[in-house]
């Protein structure tokens, strides 16, 4: 509703008490993007990637490769979900969005 900074701190404030909260990343991630974040917003999955080996890891993963969608790296983005339904063939999210 134009009031991106507030969004902004809202989304800190939640991800501060759960950090793997797939909604408020997701959203989040969408908002950084539209601010003109973009490059930043996929350093900061690839950094939460690699710090955490987890089961949320792989939301931080399907976000980042919707990220790429969002910007146009369709390619990237294919391949980042066809690497997620490789790992679990059981999850359906990258298999409903790739298909």
């Amino acid at each position: 509703m134009g009031q991106t900074e507030k969004a902004h701190k809202v989304f800190e404030e939640i991800l501060q008490s759960n950090p793997f909260s797939y909604e408020t990343l997701f959203k989040n991630a969408l908002l950084m993007d539209r601010c003109g974040e973009g490059e930043v917003v996929l350093k900061w999955f690839e950094v939460l990637a690699l710090a955490k080996k987890e089961e949320k890891v792989r939301d931080a993963c399907f976000i980042m490769a919707y990220v790429h969608f969002v910007q146009n790296n369709i390619d990237l983005g294919l391949m980042s979900y066809q690497e997620l339904t490789g790992e679990d063939p059981s999850d359906y999210k990258p298999i409903f969005v790739e298909g």
